[in-house]
């Protein structure tokens, strides 16, 4: 399905072409009828010759109006320009002209309209004109069909070129992300809300929840309509009118969207090709706030130019579009740019980054990666999405470039606006180009995993300086000091060990959950102490062995070797913590846990005496050891006694495999 925009000077007959083409009066409103000009959208359909069904969208066509026009030309395959013959290229000819080609539609029809009224010699005079008209913008070498609303003259010539033109005209994409950029919203007796719009980029099913953005409000789609017909599915380019359940009247409007939850972003800054037009009266000038038209959205938009202080009237560059009110847009989007005062169309362009980050002016790497976000090619898109390298050595900058963790498949084709199988292709290529590398369900751009091999061994190299006595450091430590997403923390850490730029193992110190604490380090590093440390630490364990159950506390042992000599003593599992004061040895640990939980074995509980008794201890070293039981579930407490503990017979089979419960 297709749709076209009428558009043209006021009371050169669009609509009454419209409605002698479909049978359908657009003009819908009352006031539009009373002053015989349409004032806000009008809607309309039919089939041409070859059988294919098309929606026909009526623009207004008074000066004073362009902002409902422009709500109207969003996403439309293709124009119907309508010229009278009698009057010929109009002020608002010329503007509307200059939008559609700001928003690059290409295919089209001109009407030379109200051919009745005018001679042959006046006809021709005035089909030159349009003609030259055309000539630099879009729609230059369209076919010209003189015709007329009222006589029928030329309207089967009309309709068959406008069959011709749309043969054209590309194909709708569908990339699964649906959204409907809404046009117009009102209620329906015993249905409710409903609002229309041309869907874009994916398919709406009856009974689907929506999410209205930017408000965020949750529906449901009660009910589908095209040209008055119900559907239960509508396709990419459809005309649609959309019944909702779960909302008021109230929650949504015009410039508003539609989309499944949580696909679309609204965004408040945009990075953007921008055209200035020739007909332009003054230059742009840096930080200049005019309005932007962005499908049927409208907001106040302050220009920050990138690569210049101002652009002169035919001249185009870099921007980023920073908004007043948030809306949803997507890679590719075109736009439109005008003064608020006096209300004239000044420019327009294409979104290359739809949620953009802040950026430092005329910086050449910005400017690079724009570049290659506007060319387009999947590939090269994906790697700058990727933060990779620019082609000519150029590296990347912006959100992307500074994050070092790894995109999905499904997040590339969020960020980039690609369908998923450009996004597949796209990856194959890189990966077989050795541009991008895939670890696990992730892809990284390969300077990207070089920055974060570089950065890795950097953290760990630091960590090894200042903690030379540690084992590692520890998995959490340095997945944070990375910025590396939870769930990809041990992929990234398995593929770096296959390098050689790291080590990972587990510690004999186990955490609460039983596990063992999971630490990173570099390849050649050992934790070993000097000769002299040496000699404390086998003093100071030799006090433990003899006084395995009342051995030094923890301030005394600090006091002796130092806070990086007992971690390091702790980590190495020498000494093993039962609380924040008490050490014992590794095998005093394991006898002592041993000793307890054989004693339940046969009595099914023990008291603090008892097991005091049992060890040789004193109460604080008791208590120490059963703070240390009971968070690990291999004791727990009932009254004044210890019961054996959900982890218990776990713990029992680590101490027969000789480790650590």
């Amino acid at each position: 399905m297709s749709v076209i925009g009428v558009a043209g000077h006021v009371d050169h007959g669009k609509s009454a072409l419209v409605m002698a083409l479909t049978g359908i009066d657009p003009d819908r409103l009352v006031e539009e009828k009373t002053r015989s000009m349409t004032i806000d959208l009008g809607f309309a359909w039919l089939t041409l010759p070859s059988g294919r069904e098309i929606s026909v969208v009526d623009v207004p066509g008074h000066e004073a109006f362009i902002r409902n026009m422009l709500a109207g030309v969003g996403g439309l395959d293709a124009a119907l320009l309508v010229v009278a013959a009698d009057e010929g290229v109009m002020p608002q000819t010329v503007e509307h002209l200059a939008i559609l080609d700001l928003l690059r539609v290409s295919v089209g029809v001109v009407a030379l309209n109200k051919a009745d009224l005018v001679e042959p010699d006046w006809l021709e005079l005035a089909r030159e004109e349009v003609a030259e008209t055309l000539a630099t913008t879009t729609l230059a070498g369209s076919p010209i069909i003189t015709c007329s609303a009222v006589t029928g003259q030329g309207l089967p010539e009309l309709l068959a070129a406008l069959d011709a033109a749309l043969e054209r005209a590309p194909t709708r994409r569908d990339i699964g992300r649906p959204r409907l950029p809404v046009d117009r919203v009102f209620t329906i007796s015993g249905f409710g809300v409903v609002a229309t719009g041309s869907l874009q980029d994916g398919a709406l099913e009856v009974g689907q929840e929506v999410e209205i953005l930017p408000s965020g409000h949750r529906a449901r789609i009660r009910g589908l309509q095209t040209h008055r017909k119900k559907v239960e599915r509508g396709e990419p380019g459809a005309r649609l009118a959309v019944n909702l359940a779960g909302v008021e009247k109230s929650d949504l409007a015009r410039g508003d969207t539609l989309g499944l939850p949580g696909r679309l972003k609204v965004t408040t800054a945009l990075d953007a090709r921008l055209e200035w037009l020739t007909s332009a009266p003054r230059n742009l000038e840096h930080n200049t706030q005019l309005d932007l038209f962005l499908g049927a959205a409208e907001t106040p938009a302050r220009v920050i130019l990138l690569e210049s202080d101002e652009l002169e009237p035919g001249e185009s560059g870099w921007a980023q579009l920073r908004l007043a009110r948030p809306i949803v847009a997507a890679r590719g989007d075109r736009f439109i740019l005008r003064s608020p005062s006096p209300s004239l169309t000044l420019g327009g362009g294409m979104i290359v980054e739809p949620v953009a980050r802040r950026h430092r002016r005329k910086e050449p790497a910005v400017l690079a990666r724009l570049e290659t976000l506007a060319r387009g090619d999947p590939a090269e898109v994906t790697l700058a999405a990727l933060g990779g390298v620019e082609p000519g050595g150029r590296r990347a900058s912006g959100k992307w470039a500074a994050r070092l963790a790894g995109w999905s498949a499904e997040e590339l084709a969020g960020v980039t606006g690609l369908p998923a199988e450009d996004i597949a292709d796209a990856l194959a290529e890189l990966a077989a180009s050795e541009r991008a590398r895939r670890v696990g369900d992730l892809w990284y751009a390969a300077p990207v995993w070089e920055r974060l091999r570089v950065t890795s061994e950097a953290a760990l190299a630091e960590y090894h300086r200042r903690y030379p006595l540690r084992a590692g450091m520890p998995r959490e430590e340095w997945r944070a000091r990375l910025g590396l997403m939870p769930r990809e923390a041990p992929e990234v850490a398995a593929a770096l060990a296959v390098e050689g730029a790291l080590v990972e193992e587990s510690s004999a110190e186990r955490g609460a959950s039983g596990q063992g604490t999971a630490r990173v380090r570099l390849p050649g590093h050992r934790a070993e102490p000097t000769p002299e440390q040496a000699g404390a630490v086998k003093a100071m364990l030799a006090r433990f062995r003899a006084a395995p159950f009342t051995p030094p506390d923890w301030a005394e042992v600090e006091g002796a070797l130092g806070a990086e000599l007992t971690q390091a003593l702790l980590a190495r599992g020498d000494l093993v913590k039962m609380s924040d004061t008490i050490l014992l040895d590794r095998e005093a640990y394991r006898e002592a846990a041993r000793r307890v939980l054989e004693y339940l074995r046969a009595h099914g509980a023990i008291t603090v005496a008892e097991a005091r008794d049992l060890l040789g201890a004193t109460r604080k070293y008791t208590l120490a050891l059963f703070e240390r039981l009971d968070e690990r579930h291999i004791t727990a407490r009932r009254g004044d006694d210890r019961v054996a503990g959900r982890d218990a017979d776990a713990a029992w089979m680590r101490l027969e495999a000789g480790d650590l419960p």
